[in-house]
């Protein structure tokens, strides 16, 4: 498989409770470019082309600059048809020394600057996670100075959101999902919003996914019909299902006409939410009270 080699760490220093310290030089780390997505390869083989160490790249925009830049013939007279470009060099910290993570250093020592956690990320979380904090129709093509990569293409084509973009998607759509993360990932990790894929343990999804979950048809249900599901009885069975949606930071999204109306709530969301609560193996025994009942 191709591989390439970069330095996307920095010198690290580890002082000592004594005033003392110890300099760790950063070392560069071998990159199977196979193991990337093909956003995050097209910046590898971009820094490859300035000998693996982190500098400038060229971006381009999907969009032309007659569809991009107001009053584009005053400042671009005849390019209408080219994309724009930047120069991206941006970077998130780069990662200290590896070797400052994994050393041992005396008690009440500190690791200057990003902590351990991030000496311990790989290149390859590294470049996944950067390459996913770009404009989606944004992508890179080159180092400054060079060719396009081979990847250029299958990178512009390489369009997912993270966790945070699909919020601020959601968000910018007017869902109301947008404004609560916690609750946003409660309900990816039951299935509730199945994602497309997942890289370096971050779920990832298309933004094309993401727009059919906003066409879905959405069946509403009340606090009365929610509670007899969770299996709760009794008089205080709407109380109960509240305390839960409460834990859930579940919210209404509608609420049924007149004055006595109930709170309406999406019944998948509580579906999902439901079945991923601890316990929710038991065959799906009956509940009385909230409590599983003898068999």
């Amino acid at each position: 498989m191709p591989v390439v080699s970069l330095l996307l760490r920095r010198e690290a220093r580890v002082c000592g409770p004594d005033g003392s310290s110890r300099t760790f030089q950063p070392e560069r780390e071998d990159v199977e470019l196979d193991d990337l997505t093909p956003r995050a390869r097209a910046l590898a083989e971009a820094l490859a082309q300035h000998g693996g160490e982190l500098s400038d790249v060229v971006m381009e925009q999907d969009a032309t600059i007659r569809e991009a830049v107001k009053d584009w013939e005053a400042f671009y007279p005849g390019r209408g048809d080219e994309h724009p470009r930047r120069v991206g060099a941006c970077w998130g910290l780069p990662r200290p020394a590896l070797t400052a993570g994994t050393a041992c250093p005396p008690r009440g020592a500190e690791l200057a600057g990003p902590g351990l956690l991030d000496a311990h990320t790989t290149a390859v979380e590294w470049l996944e996670r950067e390459v996913r904090t770009w404009e989606l129709d944004w992508y890179v093509i080159s180092a400054v100075g060079h060719d396009r990569v081979p990847s250029w293409q299958a990178g512009a084509a390489d369009r997912y959101l993270t966790p945070q973009t699909a919020l601020d998607y959601l968000r910018n759509a007017g869902h109301p999902l947008g404004r609560n993360g916690g609750l946003f990932q409660r309900l990816a990790a039951a299935g509730y919003l199945p994602a497309d894929r997942v890289v370096c343990g971050v779920r990832q999804w298309r933004p094309e996914t993401i727009d059919a979950f906003l066409a879905r048809p959405v069946t509403l249900w009340t606090v009365s019909h929610a509670a007899e599901y969770l299996g709760y009885t009794g008089s205080s069975a709407g109380s109960s299902a509240r305390k839960q949606f409460h834990r859930w930071q579940l919210k209404p999204v509608a609420r049924e006409p007149g004055g006595g109306g109930e709170s309406l709530y999406d019944a998948d969301q509580i579906k999902a939410l439901h079945a991923a609560r601890p316990g929710s193996g038991r065959r799906g025994a009956a509940r009385t009270g909230g409590k599983f009942t003898r068999e």
